[in-house]
Parts: structure tokens; sequence; C-alpha cells
């Protein structure tokens, strides 16, 4: 009875432990959306350039993912008639650590350096992209 009791804690214990995620990838393409910016209609983009394994697992043996996504501004103010023009590279992945020396990979997260973050549903469509912008962090919903 001791031996049953043991293997079913034992058992229980394991699976507590685990870590599933769905295998969720980001799709490839582009996402823009128009919002205001300082008071001038800015179009925000997002466009997924390439996915690859990192060849890295986490602590659970899930395999984690690089990917390069180029993010950009466009506007044009009719009273200067200036335009704003900025574009930038970001490496993302979804490994992430979670206290001590463990890591975890997440379906619908990714984070860059620079406290660059990017949300995807469960289709691996982009819903929402956070960069830095003239010093602060600039979100996109798509």
């Amino acid at each position: 009875m001791k031996t049953i009791t043991l293997v079913v804690i034992s058992l229980i214990s394991l699976s507590a432990l685990a870590h599933t995620i769905e295998g969720t990838l980001i799709l490839k393409g582009t996402v823009r959306t128009k919002f205001d910016l300082n008071g001038l209609s800015t179009t925000c983009r997002a466009q997924v350039e390439k996915v690859k394994n990192l060849l890295q697992e986490d602590s659970y043996g899930n395999p984690a993912y690089n990917v390069r996504v180029d993010v950009g501004l466009s506007n044009y103010d009719e009273t200067t008639g200036k335009f704003l023009r900025f574009s930038q590279e970001l490496w993302f992945n979804n490994l992430f650590a979670v206290g001590g020396n463990k890591t975890e990979v997440r379906d619908l997260d990714y984070a860059a350096p620079g406290g660059a973050t990017l949300k995807i549903d469960g289709q691996g469509r982009i819903r929402s992209v956070t960069f830095p912008y003239s010093g602060r962090p600039l979100t996109c919903n798509f």
C-alpha cells in the first residue's frame, strides 16, 4: 500500500511540474493600424520577416523561437509639410526567465532587448507590439 501511495504522489507531482504549450507559431506578413501620435494621424506597421528556431529549449524541453520584426511609423504633417519616417528592426524571442535558473517558452508572448514586447493571438497573428520611440515605449494595437 505504501508503494502504491508513493507512486501516485510522484505521478501527481511530476504532472504539476510540467509546462505545456500549444506550439503556436507566429505568421509571416505585415500588419498596419492608424492612431494619433502627438495630434497627427500616424500609421504603425509591423512586418514579420523571419522566424527561426533559437536552438534552445526551456526548462521543460519546449523549443524557443527567434523572430525578426521590422516596426515602423509614418505620417505627414500638412501644416509644416514634414514627413515622419521611423523604422527599426527588432529580434524577439519567446524564452523567458521565471525565477532562479528556470526558463519557460510562452506561446503568445515575445520580448526583445530594450523593453520591446510582441503579443500574438492563438492563430499566430500579431495583436500588439510595444517598442521604444523618442525615449518612451509606444504601443500599437492591431
